[in-house]
């Protein structure tokens, strides 16, 4: 099965996207986010994990917000807090 796009908290479930395609998983998310905090190849906004390898570039978006755009064009939402810890770990990767 190829990686994962992005996976997305949603209630007592994980929504994981891959290929367009999103499949549930039943984790509550403080078990998936302690889990993904040991996942170098990721990095968590609010309600999202996302694959790095996946992330083509970061937008402005608000006042105190932006996006994550991945290579299949999805929008991902990330705070002030998600940005500064995504632009980090992109930054490490080149």
């Amino acid at each position: 099965m190829p990686s994962s796009d992005y996976a997305e908290a949603q209630d007592d479930y994980v929504a994981l996207a891959s290929q367009g395609k999103k499949h549930l998983k039943q984790q509550t998310s403080p078990a998936w986010k302690q889990a993904s905090t040991r996942t170098a190849t990721c990095a968590s906004t609010a309600l999202y994990i996302v694959n790095l390898e996946r992330v083509v570039r970061i937008e402005p978006y608000g006042k105190d917000s932006r996006l994550a755009i991945l290579t299949d064009g999805t929008r991902l939402p990330v705070s002030r807090a998600g940005y500064a810890r995504l632009k980090a770990l992109l930054d490490e990767r080149k």
